[in-house]
């Protein structure tokens, strides 16, 4: 690696980017593929390390980050600091690029992902490289690296609702990341529902701990959940909310249950239209101030239908694989 380009990505990461260097980092990146997986890998050891240190680094990456940038013209001395500090961050940082320049055909091949999707209706149950379990709500996708165990970070991509139980290693950190926040734990059970198209995002924990942290906010804390807490994240309003939930509750879809808290309409028609794969055609402004409150164990969609049609005042009609909502009255 050229100690040019090494100064480009701490000025980046570091928040002290320069004209200059944003155009030499830029024109390296564009240059060949592997460089941007090799600044995608060190940029999420950065954001791990930085925000969540790991049980036995006393200090954090972003303690340091003023004398990173104040050496940030003498490579070799920097190294060297980070070293002197015993942060994870900087080892990790150090023997990432050392692999990269070692074994590049290696690390190309590092970057294969394996993804693994439901369908409406379906729900699945996969075990991952390492021992951790994960299971699929239906309309799911996650991805992770096809030699997963052997990367620093035990990364998932996840579009969708998944519960994991994750195997204890804290040398190997557990991240969850989708397009709102990253989750980050060490050995624990959780759910994350984060659908691309539905304003809210949750994360709940049965066990354990776990730190989110939301996207493009590198060097603040992240927010920590312990069991019986849940993390709402608003799209649109760009918020988190933060309360309990019976531990019970966080993943009881996997036992075919559905529970409602207060919950938009519009997110309930979602869920229905995913658990039975069917379409629903309804005028969601109509009820976009309406929540429910119901827990429906094991209903069928007929049954379910009846309920809501007695809480909103709606008719319903289904033809095909299409429900059609009809009637009602707003919530203002």
């Amino acid at each position: 690696m050229e100690e040019k380009i090494w100064d480009c990505i701490i000025k980046r990461l570091t928040g002290n980017e320069t004209s200059t260097s944003k155009i030499d980092l830029d024109n390296w990146l564009a240059k060949d593929p592997s460089n941007q997986l090799k600044y995608n890998d060190i940029k999420s050891l950065w954001r791990l390390t930085g925000e969540i240190p790991s049980e036995k680094s006393k200090v954090s990456f972003k303690s340091i980050k003023p004398s990173i940038a104040a050496h940030h013209i003498e490579p070799k001395i920097k190294k060297l600091n980070l070293w002197k500090y015993g942060i994870a961050a900087s080892i990790a940082i150090i023997c990432s690029w050392t692999y990269f320049a070692v074994n590049k055909p290696k690390a190309l091949i590092d970057q294969e992902w394996v993804t693994k999707k439901t369908n409406a209706g379906q729900t699945m149950q996969l075990i991952l490289p390492d021992s951790s379990k994960v299971w699929l709500n239906a309309g799911t996708e996650i991805s992770f690296a096809k030699n997963f165990t052997q990367h620093k970070l035990r990364k998932i991509r996840l579009k969708g609702e998944a519960y994991f139980e994750v195997k204890h290693d804290s040398s190997h950190p557990f991240v969850v990341e989708n397009d709102q926040f990253i989750t980050t734990v060490y050995g624990t059970s959780f759910n994350i529902s984060a659908y691309p198209k539905e304003n809210l995002a949750t994360v709940a924990v049965n066990s354990g701990k776990v730190g989110v942290l939301k996207n493009g906010t590198e060097g603040k804390e992240p927010m920590m959940l312990l069991p019986n807490d849940r993390l709402v994240y608003n799209q649109n309003l760009k918020t988190f909310v933060k309360s309990n939930i019976a531990v019970g509750d966080v993943n009881s879809w996997i036992k075919g249950e559905l529970v409602f808290e207060q919950t938009a309409i519009s997110t309930v028609l979602g869920v229905i239209s995913r658990k039975f794969n069917v379409a629903i055609e309804a005028d969601k402004t109509k009820y976009k101030d309406c929540k429910l409150t119901a827990r429906f164990q094991n209903q069928s969609l007929k049954e379910i239908l009846t309920t809501l049609e007695q809480v909103l005042n709606i008719k319903t009609k289904q033809i095909n694989q299409t429900i059609y909502i009809e009637g009602g009255t707003s919530c203002n």
